[in-house]
């Protein structure tokens, strides 16, 4: 289950073999573009944000930061 999406309005420059990718995914897809591009970003963002947690818990539990020493 998703967690509500709240309406935040952004606005991003794709170069050109980006857009195109991005309208071949929609048109396969289904999807509205701005629909697949707000999917693939809050799916990039919370990947890269869970990447950044584990990183900071290795490195937390490895004695180098402070967060694991006592």
């Amino acid at each position: 289950m998703t967690a509500p999406r709240r309406e935040i309005s952004v606005h991003v420059r794709l170069v050109d073999d980006a857009d195109a990718m991005l309208e071949a995914l929609a048109l396969v897809s289904g999807k509205d573009k701005s629909a697949l591009a707000s999917d693939l970003l809050h799916t990039a963002l919370l990947g890269a944000g869970h990447n950044l947690r584990m990183a900071a818990e290795r490195l937390a539990r490895s004695g180098f930061v402070g967060k694991g020493r006592e």
